[in-house]
């Protein structure tokens, strides 16, 4: 554990670690005009780990490595707070769950000033006519990303939740609502990777274990801050509970999941594992689940924890590039790291 917590700490800080000849090319293509991805201080797989580190911070807090952790997000985020708390995708809002981690473990009111500006870019994002954030609104495309459901909606009922913001949490439910509402698979019980509100298309791959992951961490961290006597916080938990019955039915016996479900003898995807298994893990102890899903997800974690190596979890695939594009490369990733410390934080002992 001590060295997944140095590992997600370095990550944290320099990742992506790119060469001095990226920013070479980068200012060329400026200089031309053709334009140029910005440099997202606050992308979603430190995101991850910011939210990692914050999980294990919590459970550890008396432990020597909490100073160190502490460290490491307030250098996280006061650089971006630096740079002006610039925000360019939705994604970025997954950062927003450490952020308000840091501004309860240090009172430091700049952290709360910094989630106001994460929950105003929000507010004021393009919608489409559901009341859906599409993901790249830029593009033009409408497309909702099941992704967007794990990245946005914890942020916003815990936003919500903390700071008496109702507004935040009916924009999470909303999104929550939609996406149960037409981005499922009726005949499985799975999400789409996405889908178009306008048009009523479905997109991507029935089960991807990703989606999956973002979807399910992402309704179960909501329920984590809502009402417990609220309509919404029923029919979101009945919802949640269908859908993980389903999920665990796709379980291998060695308690991990495969890149996409339903290939059971495809690869196993470490990062998938590890989101549905840390969602289940926070449900039960939230009492959203019972018992009986508990002895399924220390199967899983069990060969999680033996598949770390110096502080690394491999067999996670490799970045999604869109809708059906999931390149079959493995390796040791932040969205395997992050989730997985998520996990064993809330789990040890």
């Amino acid at each position: 554990m001590l060295e997944m917590v140095k590992e997600a700490e370095r990550e944290l800080l320099h990742y992506p670690e790119r060469s001095a000849g990226y920013y070479m090319k980068r200012r060329l293509r400026l200089i031309m005009g053709k334009g140029a991805e910005p440099i997202d201080k606050i992308n979603w797989p430190n995101g991850l780990l910011a939210k990692g580190l914050a999980d294990y911070y919590t459970t550890h807090k008396s432990a020597e490595e909490a100073r160190g952790i502490r460290e490491a997000l307030q250098a996280y985020y006061d650089a971006w707070i630096r740079g002006g708390h610039k925000m360019y995708y939705l994604d970025d809002a997954l950062s927003g769950m450490g952020l308000m981690e840091l501004h309860e473990m240090t009172g430091e009111e700049r952290y709360k000033q910094a989630a106001d500006e994460m929950a105003r870019f929000l507010a004021f994002h393009i919608t489409d006519k559901a009341g859906s954030l599409p993901y790249r609104p830029n593009q033009k495309n409408g497309y909702i990303f099941a992704d967007s459901i794990g990245m946005v909606c914890p942020f916003l009922c815990k936003y919500g939740s903390t700071y008496g913001d109702t507004k935040a949490i009916q924009l999470a439910v909303t999104q929550i609502q939609n996406f149960i509402d037409f981005g499922m698979d009726p005949k499985t019980g799975l999400p789409y990777h996405g889908y178009q509100f306008e048009s009523g298309l479905k997109y991507g791959v029935i089960g991807w274990g990703r989606a999956v992951g973002w979807l399910m961490m992402g309704m179960s961290e909501s329920l984590t801050y809502l009402d417990e006597t609220s309509p919404d916080y029923e029919y979101i938990k009945q919802i949640y509970r269908r859908l993980v019955d389903k999920v665990e039915s796709y379980q291998l016996e060695n308690g991990l999941y495969c890149w996409q479900l339903a290939a059971k003898e495809g690869p196993v995807d470490t990062s998938a594992t590890a989101m549905i298994l840390y969602s289940i893990a926070q449900s039960l102890n939230t009492k959203v689940l019972i018992g009986i899903h508990r002895s399924r997800m220390v199967r899983g974690r069990e060969a999680l924890l033996g598949m770390v190596k110096e502080g690394k979890l491999d067999n996670c695939l490799a970045e999604c590039q869109g809708f059906s594009m999931y390149p079959q490369v493995y390796g040791a990733y932040p969205w395997s790291l992050g989730p997985a410390l998520s996990l064993f934080a809330i789990t040890e002992g």
